[in-house]
């Protein structure tokens, strides 16, 4: 009997130790410290135990395997890598790494040069050759189970499933485990508080907005007959324009700081004269989309999963109510301007889904310079935006997007900056320089376009507001206004709009300023306008809303999704080859709105060449000959016979390709035949 119990306790005590030793080190690398993680443990003993008997759970997977040690092993290395992985995203933004990370592996990728060195990026590659090296070798070395009997699958099942009914009791009845599912608003608190393991695995699980207890066609009739039926009364067809400052919050708010000049004229001065306010946002220090998602459509995020981006989810194949959808009610256009890449967040096609007319991305920009950073400057903005007002003869909406102000911020720099910067907090004084004087050429750049739409003879309105805080390790106790998700908003306009402070969320943003301009044309739009954000029903009623228009029956619009995704064109200006010529030295293909992401296509096969300006790029092949063997087609014929522009025989055709090789837009073919080759 001895012996027995022996081999039992030497069959489970490493179910037992690896997940507390692997807990340990996780939550001591969520808190970056050794001593924390002990103090977690101590003060937490419940929520340590739950996160630990999940690590348990996920390991007795390797108990049905004859390679029970591999499995076992792999599992256990997983967890610690998420643990490593979690402890260096910390060190670069604030939100604790979650399941929907890996849905921004790409994003990630772009940007990594902004955050990594080539020492890191090289360390990285060795870590994870070794990592894969010594999985390899585990494998092969590892000792297995030569045999497999029914006690031993037995043991496996019942142990198993003693642990999951102990997860759900504990889940199920602990005031302190339960806690989650309303108080994770704060991702990095709800991290500290109920542990990694937890919060990763209630990421996976909790996705999309939950269908509302009482959900029914009668439920959301109910909430739409609360509203009245209010007709929109706009006059003199404003131009709407919306920036999201990347970053943006004012520094004044720091407390302790001061400056040698004032890094925001312009904005104190809009502040000062116009509508203004405190805006919550639903994240800090990253997370951009998800204050542009709560801006655009009015919705709220905290009432999809935790740490879930929407764009990265619903948005990639549901179109939404949204200010572009409502607006084209009235006759306007909507236009993107983002001086970063179009892929990022996948907004090449999320924008699609929100109504958008036009994206222009950094690849459709000429003049774009770069700060020490590596991002893109925003004094292009002003340029971009007035290009979309520009390019259509009635109203436009146009929602810029500004990257200069991007983390990180601990640049490694010797240049003299403009502003000095004193009281900042202990050991972050560069940083805190480096964003300063990030901040005053933004702001700068609002100068300089308020400056332009002042002199146009058009009515304009230009909201501009800050999408989260910096990810300059800011606490609350540094804040005069006590609170890690607030930035600031202004309302600008020649309208001659009454000043009226305010303080308001992003996902009532929009409503506001259309509540301002007499604009009520959408059910979100309405609802955030007409109801009190006071009363008992005012979030359940919303997320109702949101469920019916994005997961439900669209109850709200007798049962269909009334909205498309548009047919949404990439730059401002129609990209077009005119015509290409013979030269000494090669071919120059002659247009309009050229970039240096511009390549030159014939017969489906790219050309060498070079960008020179926004109509000539050089074409360096030595010939480039007419194939008698493919027949003519006109682009009539190629249009009913539904021929890609490429796809073409005998034609050129200029295509937008991003960094990582990805087609962003083709122009029109332009057949040889009506060139000045033939």
């Amino acid at each position: 009997m001895k012996i027995y119990a022996k081999k039992l306790l030497r069959c489970f005590l490493p179910y037992i130790v690896a997940p507390f030793i692997l807990e340990l080190i996780i939550e001591s690398l969520n808190r970056k410290s050794v001593i924390a993680g002990f103090e977690y443990m101590i003060d937490s003993p419940l929520l340590f135990l739950f996160n630990m008997m999940i690590i348990m759970l996920t390991l007795s997977v390797a108990s049905f395997f004859k390679r029970e040690v591999f499995v076992f092993s792999s599992i256990s290395i997983v967890w610690l890598i998420f643990g490593i992985v979690n402890f260096v995203i910390l060190h670069f933004r604030v939100t604790p790494f979650s399941a929907v990370d890996f849905t921004l592996i790409k994003s990630a990728i772009s940007v990594s040069g902004h955050y990594l060195s080539v020492l890191n990026i090289a360390m990285l590659v060795v870590a994870v050759a070794v990592i894969v090296f010594s999985i390899i070798c585990l494998y092969r070395k590892a000792p297995y189970h030569n045999t497999w009997n029914h006690k031993r699958f037995a043991i496996s099942v019942l142990s198993v499933f003693i642990l999951s009914m102990a997860i759900v009791f504990i889940k199920s009845s602990s005031n302190s485990v339960q806690a989650l599912a309303t108080n994770y608003t704060n991702i990095s608190e709800a991290y500290e508080n109920y542990g990694f393991v937890y919060c990763f695995t209630n990421s996976i699980i909790d996705t999309g907005i939950a269908k509302p207890d009482d959900y029914s066609e009668e439920s959301v009739k109910a909430v739409k007959d609360k509203l009245k039926k209010s007709k929109t009364k706009l006059k003199d067809n404003p131009n709407i324009i919306m920036i999201q400052l990347e970053s943006f919050f004012d520094v004044d708010n720091v407390k302790g700081m001061s400056f040698s000049e004032d890094p925001l004229p312009v904005f104190h001065s809009l502040e000062e004269n116009y509508s203004s306010g405190l805006l919550t946002v639903p994240t800090v220090g990253a997370g951009t989309v998800n204050t542009e998602f709560e801006v655009l459509t009015g919705m709220r995020q905290h009432d999809f999963g935790v740490c879930e981006y929407p764009y990265k989810t619903v948005l990639k194949s549901t179109a939404s109510e949204s200010v572009c959808n409502n607006l084209s009610k009235l006759g306007y256009k909507s236009h993107a301007v983002h001086n970063n890449e179009a892929t990022f967040y996948g907004r090449n096609k999320v924008f699609s889904s929100l109504g958008f007319d036009s994206f222009t991305s950094k690849e459709y920009m000429n003049g774009i310079t770069e700060n020490p950073n590596g991002w893109s400057n925003d004094d292009i903005m002003s340029d971009e935006i007035i290009k979309t007002l520009d390019s259509t003869d009635g109203p436009d909406f146009t929602f810029g997007i500004t990257v200069q102000s991007h983390g990180k911020y601990d640049v490694d720099t010797d240049i003299n900056q403009k502003i000095k910067v004193s009281g900042a907090p202990a050991g972050m004084e560069s940083q805190y320089s480096y964003y300063v004087n990030e901040i005053a050429e933004v702001d700068d750049m609002i100068g300089d376009l308020i400056d332009k739409l002042s002199k146009r003879d058009e009515k304009s309105v230009v909201v501009l507001y800050g999408d989260h805080l910096p990810s300059l390790d800011i606490t609350v106790d540094e804040l005069n206004n006590a609170s890690l998700y607030q930035t600031q908003y202004v309302i600008w306009d020649n309208l001659g709009l009454k000043k009226e402070d305010k303080d308001i969320a992003s996902y009532q943003l929009y409503p506001e300023v259309f509540n301002r301009l007499g604009i009520h044309e959408g059910l979100i739009d309405r609802y955030q306008q007409q109801t009190d954000e006071n009363s008992e029903d005012y979030l359940s009623d919303l997320a109702t809303l949101e469920y019916d228009l994005l997961y439900g029956e669209n109850y709200a619009y007798n049962g269909s999704n009334p909205f498309e995704a548009s047919d949404m064109t990439m730059g401002t200006d129609k990209v077009k080859i005119k015509d290409v010529k013979k030269t000494d030295d090669g071919y120059v293909v002659t247009g309009k709105g050229f970039t240096g992401y511009t390549e030159i296509l014939f017969n489906g096969n790219k050309l060498k060449g070079e960008f020179i300006d926004d109509s000539h790029i050089r074409i360096d092949e030595e010939s480039i000959e007419y194939d008698d063997s493919e027949d003519y087609i006109s682009l009539e014929e190629a249009k009913e016979e539904e021929i890609a522009p490429e796809d073409i025989p005998n034609a050129f055709v200029a295509q937008f390709i991003d960094d990582d090789g990805i087609v962003l837009s083709t122009s029109d073919a332009l057949p040889y035949k009506a060139t000045s080759l033939d």
